[in-house]
């Protein structure tokens, strides 16, 4: 009896001292979903490969990583209609992207609508181009003609020529960006460790959420926070071989939802898994000037998982879920979260979208 009453003491004096700012989480259900049809048309180009998305009040705009295989460089307007329970998704144009520099290569993964209509737009390049073609943030008109480009901090650039020793590794650049509504801040995150901050541990990997702050019509990098990524056990499906991040997204000062995405090498194949943290900066020590976070002695952003996709979609086949987007507010007055995959162009894969719904609730 005496050694539970000194529990619950214990766990009072705990809660006394909670801060307020972190007494707050999120609760996320599903609340419908759809598909693309397969092997979908428009302007005789085919639509796929959609990796990153934003809302902006009357319909989604999203952008395929189509490298030129299907079509030039490109992003949709979709438009998209929820009801109770239910969401129905039609694309309606495509826009090409124009006058980007003639060395890129474009392998867009995620968009962002900026001020003034501009868009921001990241690309991963291709590092078997010889010299390589470098991953690139940079900003477009909303029709798609390219206005400038946001400058990398150089730790995350690979060397132009040569054996790479340091920056992003082939097609693992940053699949996550997102911005805050007033436009002020931008934020990207690899999808996968630069060689800096690779170790020994085949577990657990430091990722990078780069901040940058409006100055003037540019933006410029501020700060960054580590990030730390788990691959998840071996379960009965098979082991993860492979996690990643495909998407973040801005949910107030210093929090984000943060869609990891990762795949599983089963007895029948590859099978994709992953799913949705809300991550939170407080508590996480700035690492601009840190060069490498391979030593483990970084303090990571506090994370909190709020849907893994496999305990959500048992014994089904998963999607390679890489966009995500605040959506308008559900018929029953909570918010929409939207998540949508990437069918690799593949006819095995579908363009699925998810719409769940969130509201704010007590973390204890």
């Amino acid at each position: 009896m005496a050694q539970l009453v000194l529990r619950i003491l214990l766990f009072v004096a705990a809660l006394a001292q909670a801060p307020l700012a972190n007494a707050k989480s999120l609760q996320v259900e599903l609340y419908a979903q759809t598909s693309l049809a397969p092997k979908l048309m428009l302007d005789r180009e085919v639509v796929g490969g959609l990796s990153g998305m934003f809302w902006d009040g009357s319909a989604l705009t999203a952008v395929s990583d189509d490298r030129g295989k299907f079509g030039p460089p490109r992003f949709y307007e979709l438009d998209m209609k929820i009801s109770v329970g239910k969401v129905d998704l039609r694309v309606t144009k495509a826009r090409h992207l124009k006058e980007t520099p003639k060395n890129w290569v474009l392998d867009d993964e995620a968009i962002v609508s900026l001020p003034k209509g501009d868009l921001g737009i990241s690309t991963e390049g291709d590092n078997n181009k010889k010299p390589r073609a470098m991953p690139h943030i940079f900003v477009t008109s909303a029709t798609g003609v390219y206005k400038s480009e946001i400058p990398l901090p150089d730790k995350f650039l690979p060397e132009p020529t040569g054996l790479q020793k340091k920056g992003i590794e082939n097609n693992h650049g940053f699949e996550g960006m997102t911005a805050s509504p007033n436009g002020q801040s931008l934020y990207i995150m690899n999808e996968y460790p630069i060689i800096a901050d690779q170790s020994d541990d085949d577990l657990h990997f430091w990722l990078r959420l780069v901040e940058f702050k409006k100055d003037n019509d540019s933006f410029k990098a501020s700060a960054e926070y580590p990030y730390m990524m788990t691959r998840m056990p071996k379960s009965p499906m098979g082991a993860e071989i492979f996690r990643g991040i495909s998407e973040i997204l801005y949910v107030s000062e210093g929090k984000f939802i943060v869609l990891e995405r990762g795949v599983r090498l089963t007895k029948k194949g590859i099978a994709y898994s992953g799913g949705l943290y809300l991550a939170e900066t407080s508590g996480a020590k700035e690492v601009s000037a840190v060069q490498s976070l391979a030593d483990g002695k970084s303090t990571a952003m506090k994370k909190t998982k709020l849907i893994d996709f496999e305990e959500l979609f048992k014994n089904q086949t998963l999607e390679n879920f890489e966009a995500l987007a605040w959506g308008p507010v559900l018929p029953d007055g909570r918010k929409s979260l939207l998540v949508m995959s990437d069918n690799n162009f593949s006819a095995k894969e579908k363009t699925t979208l998810l719409v769940f719904a969130v509201k704010e609730v007590e973390s204890w």
